[in-house]
């Protein structure tokens, strides 16, 4: 009797954590765009709840993805909750999030991979697009705006604005570890956050080319709480800014400046 040959476990190199809830118009599209991706990546799909059809979505392309996409069907205490959750069972090297409303661009994860080699801490970021609800470019020049101001990274630089895109930030698992998960009381800035203290240990490699898709869409966070958004930005940049001392006081007076012409800017050109 032959016995059958042993299968060797799926080990991925990579790790997307997808918090979801309620967002059955982009997750295919937010999905698709991680596990067509040809690396070794596992997806993680964390849903409290949904009940427009996300789950029957998810339960489907498991079918087609098999084991790369994990489905966590159990409440949480929100999206900062949810992302550590997956974080705590992903089993890849390098890590990263993506709501569930974003997508990655062709080609993002190899180029990660390339940049982050070997198990020290470290992270990079690169730029991102802007999409409207149906996937077109939108905001252009805020997307100009923001990629300009990434292109260089210092910790003060950071202190007067939030100019990293989330979704084309990505780290080793060791850096995570050290740093920390994400503050269970920020809602809405819980990666501004993130990014002082990774800067703290290590300073990000920045590439200059665009690695994801950032969405806006009536019902986005960033569009119906910008307001909010902005001031609880503040308040944490204010709270990483006393390790600076004058500098810090300095680059806060610049925050301010830049969420005010922020707030303009969004009443214009945000739905």
């Amino acid at each position: 009797m032959t016995s059958k040959p042993e299968t060797t476990p799926f080990q991925p190199q990579m790790s997307i954590v997808m918090p979801c809830f309620q967002q059955v118009a982009f997750l295919e599209e937010a999905v698709r765009s991680v596990l067509e991706q040809p690396v070794d990546v596992e997806l993680l799909v964390m849903d409290p709840g949904s009940t427009d059809g996300s789950r029957e979505l998810l339960q489907s392309l498991k079918g087609e993805f098999g084991e790369r996409l994990i489905l966590h069907f159990a409440p949480d205490r929100g999206q900062s909750d949810a992302i550590n959750r997956g974080m705590g069972v992903a089993r890849g090297r390098i890590l990263a999030w993506l709501n569930s409303d974003d997508r990655l661009r062709p080609g993002a994860l190899a180029k990660v991979a390339s940049c982050l080699s070997g198990d020290v801490p470290g992270w990079i970021y690169g730029r991102a697009g802007m999409i409207d609800g149906e996937g077109r470019p939108a905001s252009s020049l805020i997307v100009r705006y923001k990629n300009w101001r990434g292109r260089r990274f210092t910790p003060f630089k950071l202190l007067t604005e939030n100019f990293i895109p989330q979704m084309s930030t990505f780290w080793t698992r060791s850096l995570w570890l050290q740093a920390g998960e994400l503050n269970l009381e920020k809602e809405l800035d819980m990666d501004y956050d993130l990014w002082f203290r990774f800067a703290r240990i290590v300073s990000p490699r920045v590439v200059h080319e665009i690695l994801a898709d950032f969405r806006i869409h009536g019902e986005a966070k960033g569009s119906v709480r910008a307001y909010e958004q902005l001031l609880a930005a503040y308040a944490t940049a204010r709270s990483h800014a006393s390790e600076y001392k004058i500098r810090g006081k300095i680059a806060l007076a610049v925050h301010l400046l830049c969420s005010w012409r922020t707030r303009i800017l969004y009443y214009f050109l945000k739905p």
